[in-house]
Protein backbone atom coordinates (compact mmCIF):
# COMPACT_ATOMS: atom_id res chain seq x y z
CA UNK A 1 0.00 0.00 0.00
CA UNK A 2 1.73 3.36 -0.95
CA UNK A 3 1.18 6.73 1.33
CA UNK A 4 -1.31 7.67 -1.08
CA UNK A 5 -3.37 5.43 -0.23
CA UNK A 6 -3.74 7.38 3.18
CA UNK A 7 -3.61 10.39 1.98
CA UNK A 8 -6.25 11.02 -0.54
CA UNK A 9 -9.97 12.08 1.09
CA UNK A 10 -12.95 12.03 -1.94
CA UNK A 11 -15.36 14.90 -1.18
CA UNK A 12 -18.63 14.47 -3.16
CA UNK A 13 -19.85 17.93 -3.92
CA UNK A 14 -23.37 17.80 -4.51
CA UNK A 15 -24.23 21.73 -4.76
CA UNK A 16 -22.34 24.25 -6.20
CA UNK A 17 -22.35 26.27 -3.07
CA UNK A 18 -21.02 23.84 -0.86
CA UNK A 19 -17.41 22.96 -1.44
CA UNK A 20 -15.60 21.23 1.26
CA UNK A 21 -14.01 24.33 2.24
CA UNK A 22 -13.26 24.96 5.99
CA UNK A 23 -13.20 20.75 6.38
CA UNK A 24 -11.43 20.25 3.14
CA UNK A 25 -8.62 22.78 4.80
CA UNK A 26 -8.62 21.45 8.49
CA UNK A 27 -7.78 17.96 6.49
CA UNK A 28 -5.53 19.59 4.08
CA UNK A 29 -3.25 20.49 7.37
CA UNK A 30 -3.09 16.84 8.40
CA UNK A 31 -1.71 16.09 5.12
CA UNK A 32 -4.74 14.90 3.23
CA UNK A 33 -5.38 15.74 -0.02
CA UNK A 34 -9.18 16.56 -0.85
CA UNK A 35 -10.31 15.72 -4.08
CA UNK A 36 -13.36 16.79 -5.13
CA UNK A 37 -16.15 14.78 -7.35
CA UNK A 38 -18.25 17.76 -8.70
CA UNK A 39 -21.58 15.69 -8.93
CA UNK A 40 -23.64 19.14 -9.75
CA UNK A 41 -21.34 20.24 -12.29
CA UNK A 42 -22.03 16.56 -14.31
CA UNK A 43 -18.65 14.95 -13.25
CA UNK A 44 -19.48 10.96 -12.88
CA UNK A 45 -20.36 9.94 -9.29
CA UNK A 46 -18.58 5.83 -9.82
CA UNK A 47 -21.07 3.52 -7.53
CA UNK A 48 -18.38 2.13 -5.12
CA UNK A 49 -15.16 3.94 -3.47
CA UNK A 50 -12.53 4.02 -5.89
CA UNK A 51 -9.25 2.90 -5.57
CA UNK A 52 -6.51 4.77 -3.43
CA UNK A 53 -9.26 6.39 -0.95
CA UNK A 54 -8.72 6.90 2.37
CA UNK A 55 -12.03 8.16 3.37
CA UNK A 56 -15.16 10.00 1.57
CA UNK A 57 -17.06 13.36 2.43
CA UNK A 58 -20.63 13.22 0.98
CA UNK A 59 -21.74 17.09 1.50
CA UNK A 60 -24.89 19.35 1.42
CA UNK A 61 -26.94 20.46 -1.02
CA UNK A 62 -30.49 21.93 -1.98
CA UNK A 63 -32.19 18.94 -3.20
CA UNK A 64 -33.61 15.90 -0.62
CA UNK A 65 -31.54 12.80 -0.18
CA UNK A 66 -34.41 10.59 -2.32
CA UNK A 67 -34.79 13.52 -5.09
CA UNK A 68 -33.20 11.52 -7.61
CA UNK A 69 -35.22 13.45 -10.18
CA UNK A 70 -33.67 16.68 -9.21
CA UNK A 71 -29.83 14.94 -9.05
CA UNK A 72 -29.88 12.01 -11.13
CA UNK A 73 -26.30 10.81 -9.75
CA UNK A 74 -27.90 10.48 -6.11
CA UNK A 75 -28.08 6.09 -6.65
CA UNK A 76 -25.07 5.88 -7.50
CA UNK A 77 -23.85 8.74 -4.33
CA UNK A 78 -25.93 6.34 -1.90
CA UNK A 79 -24.31 2.98 -3.52
CA UNK A 80 -20.78 4.43 -2.82
CA UNK A 81 -21.52 5.56 0.28
CA UNK A 82 -23.19 1.89 1.45
CA UNK A 83 -20.01 0.74 -0.35
CA UNK A 84 -17.80 2.42 1.82
CA UNK A 85 -19.33 1.70 4.75
CA UNK A 86 -19.37 -2.34 4.10
CA UNK A 87 -15.85 -1.58 3.42
CA UNK A 88 -14.61 -0.46 5.90
CA UNK A 89 -14.00 3.26 4.07
CA UNK A 90 -14.26 5.80 7.39
CA UNK A 91 -17.40 8.41 5.97
CA UNK A 92 -17.63 12.13 6.87
CA UNK A 93 -21.18 12.70 6.16
CA UNK A 94 -22.36 16.13 6.00
CA UNK A 95 -25.99 17.51 6.16
CA UNK A 96 -27.78 15.98 2.80
CA UNK A 97 -24.43 13.70 2.85
CA UNK A 98 -25.44 12.43 6.38
CA UNK A 99 -29.03 11.76 5.21
CA UNK A 100 -27.86 10.05 2.03
CA UNK A 101 -26.14 7.22 4.01
CA UNK A 102 -28.80 6.66 6.42
CA UNK A 103 -30.86 6.22 3.32
CA UNK A 104 -28.27 4.14 1.86
CA UNK A 105 -27.69 1.89 4.79
CA UNK A 106 -31.19 1.23 5.94
CA UNK A 107 -32.08 5.01 7.86
CA UNK A 108 -35.12 7.07 7.43
CA UNK A 109 -35.20 10.76 5.98
CA UNK A 110 -38.13 12.47 5.65
CA UNK A 111 -38.71 16.41 6.02
CA UNK A 112 -38.22 17.61 9.34
CA UNK A 113 -40.97 19.34 11.75
CA UNK A 114 -38.98 22.62 12.19
CA UNK A 115 -36.40 24.27 9.74
CA UNK A 116 -33.36 24.65 11.40
CA UNK A 117 -31.55 27.88 9.77
CA UNK A 118 -28.66 30.08 11.46
CA UNK A 119 -26.09 29.85 14.29
CA UNK A 120 -27.35 27.37 17.11
CA UNK A 121 -26.58 25.01 19.33
CA UNK A 122 -26.38 20.55 20.07
CA UNK A 123 -26.26 18.26 22.77
CA UNK A 124 -24.27 15.21 23.27
CA UNK A 125 -25.90 11.98 24.05
CA UNK A 126 -25.13 9.44 26.87
CA UNK A 127 -23.25 7.76 24.10
CA UNK A 128 -20.89 10.57 23.46
CA UNK A 129 -18.78 10.30 26.14
CA UNK A 130 -17.24 6.71 24.95
CA UNK A 131 -16.89 8.03 21.55
CA UNK A 132 -13.59 8.53 20.04
CA UNK A 133 -14.36 11.62 18.14
CA UNK A 134 -16.63 13.41 19.40
CA UNK A 135 -17.05 12.88 23.22
CA UNK A 136 -17.83 16.30 24.11
CA UNK A 137 -20.13 17.68 27.54
CA UNK A 138 -22.71 20.34 27.39
CA UNK A 139 -23.89 22.20 24.59
CA UNK A 140 -21.80 22.96 21.33
CA UNK A 141 -22.28 25.79 18.65
CA UNK A 142 -22.95 24.76 14.91
CA UNK A 143 -24.19 26.05 11.23
CA UNK A 144 -27.62 25.06 10.41
CA UNK A 145 -29.53 24.87 7.17
CA UNK A 146 -31.54 22.25 6.96
CA UNK A 147 -35.23 21.33 6.05
CA UNK A 148 -34.90 17.47 5.95
CA UNK A 149 -33.42 15.32 8.77
CA UNK A 150 -32.30 11.46 9.62
CA UNK A 151 -35.69 10.45 11.47
CA UNK A 152 -34.76 6.50 11.62
CA UNK A 153 -30.93 5.59 12.62
CA UNK A 154 -29.89 2.95 10.15
CA UNK A 155 -29.69 -0.38 11.70
CA UNK A 156 -26.62 -0.47 14.88
CA UNK A 157 -25.67 3.20 14.17
CA UNK A 158 -26.14 5.33 17.65
CA UNK A 159 -27.04 9.09 18.01
CA UNK A 160 -24.23 10.99 19.62
CA UNK A 161 -26.30 14.21 19.43
CA UNK A 162 -29.14 16.01 19.02
CA UNK A 163 -30.82 19.64 19.05
CA UNK A 164 -34.29 20.56 20.18
CA UNK A 165 -35.42 20.09 16.58
CA UNK A 166 -33.80 17.71 15.72
CA UNK A 167 -32.78 13.92 16.95
CA UNK A 168 -29.96 12.93 14.93
CA UNK A 169 -27.50 15.53 14.89
CA UNK A 170 -24.76 13.35 15.41
CA UNK A 171 -24.44 9.34 14.62
CA UNK A 172 -21.40 6.89 14.14
CA UNK A 173 -21.83 3.89 11.92
CA UNK A 174 -19.20 1.51 12.79
CA UNK A 175 -16.58 2.82 14.68
CA UNK A 176 -15.47 4.90 11.51
CA UNK A 177 -18.23 6.74 10.14
CA UNK A 178 -20.28 9.64 11.16
CA UNK A 179 -23.12 11.72 9.71
CA UNK A 180 -23.97 15.43 11.08
CA UNK A 181 -26.89 17.01 10.26
CA UNK A 182 -24.95 20.67 10.28
CA UNK A 183 -22.41 22.20 8.59
CA UNK A 184 -18.57 22.75 10.24
CA UNK A 185 -17.55 23.40 6.36
CA UNK A 186 -19.35 26.15 5.61
CA UNK A 187 -18.05 29.99 7.04
CA UNK A 188 -19.59 33.52 6.48
CA UNK A 189 -19.36 33.51 3.01
CA UNK A 190 -20.64 30.56 2.43
CA UNK A 191 -23.72 31.43 4.57
CA UNK A 192 -24.51 34.51 2.56
CA UNK A 193 -24.06 32.81 -0.72
CA UNK A 194 -27.22 30.40 0.44
CA UNK A 195 -29.28 33.08 1.34
CA UNK A 196 -28.75 34.65 -1.84
CA UNK A 197 -29.25 31.18 -3.46
CA UNK A 198 -32.51 30.86 -1.10
CA UNK A 199 -33.48 27.33 -1.17
CA UNK A 200 -37.05 26.17 -0.11
CA UNK A 201 -35.58 25.71 3.49
CA UNK A 202 -34.74 29.28 3.80
CA UNK A 203 -37.81 30.62 1.81
CA UNK A 204 -39.92 28.29 4.13
CA UNK A 205 -38.14 29.32 7.56
CA UNK A 206 -39.74 32.44 8.06
CA UNK A 207 -36.21 34.36 9.00
CA UNK A 208 -35.48 37.35 7.05
CA UNK A 209 -31.87 36.57 7.42
CA UNK A 210 -29.52 34.11 9.42
CA UNK A 211 -26.37 36.52 8.87
CA UNK A 212 -26.52 38.67 12.07
CA UNK A 213 -27.01 35.73 14.43
CA UNK A 214 -24.05 33.58 12.26
CA UNK A 215 -21.75 36.39 12.24
CA UNK A 216 -21.99 36.66 16.05
CA UNK A 217 -20.88 32.85 16.60
CA UNK A 218 -18.70 32.42 13.32
CA UNK A 219 -15.34 32.28 15.36
CA UNK A 220 -16.80 30.19 17.94
CA UNK A 221 -18.19 27.66 15.69
CA UNK A 222 -15.26 27.75 13.31
CA UNK A 223 -12.97 27.15 16.76
CA UNK A 224 -15.14 24.46 17.88
CA UNK A 225 -15.10 22.38 14.88
CA UNK A 226 -11.22 22.25 13.78
CA UNK A 227 -10.23 19.68 16.73
CA UNK A 228 -13.00 17.56 15.75
CA UNK A 229 -12.53 17.41 11.59
CA UNK A 230 -8.77 16.86 12.66
CA UNK A 231 -9.41 13.91 15.14
CA UNK A 232 -11.30 12.30 12.17
CA UNK A 233 -9.08 12.49 9.63
CA UNK A 234 -6.46 11.52 12.34
CA UNK A 235 -8.33 8.19 12.90
CA UNK A 236 -9.01 8.00 9.10
CA UNK A 237 -5.17 7.45 9.30
CA UNK A 238 -5.24 5.55 12.12
CA UNK A 239 -7.42 3.09 10.32
CA UNK A 240 -6.09 2.71 6.90
CA UNK A 241 -4.66 -0.72 7.59
CA UNK A 242 -7.90 -1.89 8.29
CA UNK A 243 -9.55 -0.63 4.52
CA UNK A 244 -10.62 -3.87 2.49
CA UNK A 245 -9.15 -1.95 -0.74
Amino acid sequence: MSTSNVKTILAIQNDETDPPHLVGRWLMELGFEIKILRAYAGESVPSAVPENIAGVIPLGGHMGALDDHVAPWLPNERALLADAIARNIPVFAICLGTQLLAAAIGGKVTRAKIVEIGAKEIFPSDAAASDAIFNFSGSLPVTQWHEDEVSVLPPGAVTLASSPACANQIYRVGENSYGVQFHPEADLGIVAKWEEHADNAFQTSGITSALPEYQAKVDEITATWRPFIQAWGAKVLSQDRFIKY
